[in-house]
């Protein structure tokens, strides 16, 4: 009841900025701006600063260093905040650390925090968290916090930044599904299962998993926290989603490294998130870069808490599935969201943008906005709406999206659609705008640059865009 009051005030709170009123005027950089200038960053102080081998971490003995490294992080938390650092050399931590309020974990260069990979170390560390969007108690995240306020983990972000290894690699054939397809264990069971409580209104208390079930955790995934801080460090290799904050609020990523391999080993995924930057960073992934969530199915409608207030710019998208992606599980609703001077830029990127749900998982997406993007090698599309996703309309939740503006694009989509939508015949895409862009390589059939199911290409306007030298206005 408080969380959902909180953010009710949010919302009002939102209304209420002085720009928003007039965003119709502003150009999109001005209300991403307005947007980043509100989001604020953690007060930690600066003046208390302890290492963490004061407290008995040896660098390289491959002894379990996560003792030390919790007392350091609860020392400077008792004494009002202050800075953990890990000085340079290896680290290893058999279980997840826990972070508290007004603490900063600083890897300076050449530090790397190494987790362990024995799924066993991390069994009687059973915590509130989100699997896919539902909530539950399972293996902590390894990085994690609930209800903290003013923490960050930071570095230099130079070529020798502080370096966090998740070792997912020993997590990864629970997926059970594509190259890992008929491992055991496998999760689908467990999936499946907590699919169902959610969608039964089965108490977050009786949702237990952990030992002796396989839903994997995530690397780094705060939980119902405020002003959040990443910055300077390399992330790699996590059993799942790298970055997953959980209803949190006033989250900054700013010149990570995000590099993984592994299936759903998505970059960064702010879930049922309120003002989120993720700025100036580089992503390689096993799936989408940037994932926006808001909940998953009747759980996600239960906590009713939408993600909004998104500024993603100036990074860098290698491989993954989607560049930017807002989906699939949006069952609260996702909202003002903005993608300015990113680049995208490898044959393994399948999108540079992908909007994705189903009639069951609903929820739906509004006030999209592109601008100064550079797309310069995508697989499939540089832009898919997907309602067909994970089933189709097999669900009561009708999706709705619209609002989606792209702006001072430039893009070679490589002999693909410029766009594939796929909708339901009582919910096209509306209000849908192409505005001075510069698009090559699109694949035009039958002059539709934008393939379409169940939208009319009359919902998409273009205006001063050109599509392979020519300009372009729509199918003739």
């Amino acid at each position: 009841m408080k969380r959902n009051l909180f953010y009710a005030l949010a919302a009002v709170a939102w209304l209420a900025l002085p720009w928003s009123g007039s965003a119709a005027a502003a150009t999109i950089p001005e209300q991403a701006a307005a947007i980043a200038a509100q989001i604020k960053q953690p007060v930690i102080p600066q003046d208390v600063r302890v290492s963490v081998c004061d407290y008995g971490a040896v660098s390289a003995d491959r002894q379990d260093d996560l003792p030390a490294f919790q007392q350091a992080v609860q020392a400077v938390h008792d004494k009002g905040g202050g800075v953990v650092e890990v000085p340079p050399g290896h680290f290893y931590l058999a279980g997840p650390l826990t972070l508290l309020s007004r603490v900063e974990l600083h890897l300076q260069d050449g530090a790397v925090v190494e987790f362990s990979n024995r799924p066993r170390d991390y069994e009687k560390y059973i915590v509130l968290t989100r699997f896919e969007c539902t909530e539950c108690y399972n293996y902590s995240p390894f990085i994690y916090a609930n209800g903290a306020e003013d923490i960050a983990i930071t570095g230099s972000g130079k070529e020798r930044q502080g370096i966090i290894d998740g070792h997912g690699e020993a997590w990864w054939p629970w997926v059970g599904a594509g190259l890992w397809k008929n491992c055991a264990p496998s999760q689908y069971e467990d999936s499946e299962n907590l699919k169902d409580m959610g969608n039964s209104d089965v108490p977050v208390e009786q949702r237990v998993f952990g030992k002796g079930h396989y839903l994997r955790p995530s690397l780094i995934a705060p939980y119902a926290s405020k002003r959040i801080l990443i910055k300077g460090v390399r992330i790699k290799d996590s059993p799942m989603y790298n970055v997953a904050p959980a209803l949190c609020e006033d989250v900054t990523i700013d010149h990570v490294t995000i590099q993984a391999a592994g299936p759903n080993t998505d970059g960064v995924d702010p879930d049922a998130c309120r003002n989120v930057w993720i700025k100036d960073s580089d992503f390689t992934t096993g799936d989408d870069c940037i994932a926006i969530k808001a909940g998953r199915d009747n759980d996600g409608r239960r906590v009713g808490v939408p993600t909004e207030n998104v500024v993603i710019e100036r990074n860098v998208f290698h491989d993954g599935h989607g560049g930017v992606t807002v989906g699939s599980e949006m069952a609260g609703g996702v909202s003002h969201v903005y993608s300015l001077n990113n680049r995208m830029d490898s044959p393994n990127l399948r999108w540079a943008y992908r909007f994705k749900t189903n009639s069951q998982r609903g929820g739906g997406l509004t006030d999209f906005n592109a601008y100064g993007d550079t797309i310069q090698q995508v697989s499939r599309a540089v832009l898919t709406v997907d309602m067909a996703y994970d089933g189709g309309d097999v669900g009561e939740y009708t999706p709705d999206i619209h609002g989606l503006h792209m702006q001072n694009i430039t893009a070679n989509a490589h002999h693909k659609p410029l766009a594939t939508v796929y909708t339901y015949e009582r919910n096209p895409v509306y209000d849908f705008t192409w505005q001075d862009c510069t698009l090559t390589g699109v694949n035009v059939y039958d002059g539709q640059a934008i393939r379409c199911e169940n939208t009319p290409q009359a919902n998409i306007t273009y205006t001063n865009v050109t599509v392979n030298g020519k300009p372009y206005v729509g199918p003739q």
